[in-house]
């Protein structure tokens, strides 16, 4: 069987395929990975254990992705944004408050929770 390259993939798909490596990375495991329209944020993660993120994060780019991504992964294991959050944020993804900039001017009403 062959499998599809990146530009064959979906949208839903490539995030998810990317969700997977940092899964990986950060050693956690969501209950269920949902990508879907969302109008004022980037990502989300509930206290069950669901991550969602936002179809047209595919869009973006790499990095801000790997952002949402792993920001949103990382409340599985710390469920606020307070000094352990942030350390893990910059072992994980150094230039993450170079994301959250960008982020904050690009689309104030988008929030990573």
């Amino acid at each position: 069987m062959k499998w599809p390259t990146n530009g064959s993939l979906t949208p839903t798909a490539r995030l998810k395929r990317r969700v997977d490596m940092w899964v990986v990375k950060l050693r956690v495991m969501p209950k269920l990975v949902r990508v879907q329209r969302m109008t004022r944020k980037w990502g989300s993660c509930s206290t069950a254990g669901t991550v969602t993120l936002a179809v047209d994060l595919d869009d973006q780019s790499d990095g801000f992705q790997d952002f949402v991504i792993a920001h949103e992964l990382l409340h599985l294991k710390v469920p606020n944004h307070g000094r352990l959050f942030k350390a893990l944020m910059t072992t994980h993804v150094p230039d993450w408050r170079s994301q959250d900039i960008w982020r904050r001017r690009r689309r104030p009403s988008r929030i990573p929770t």
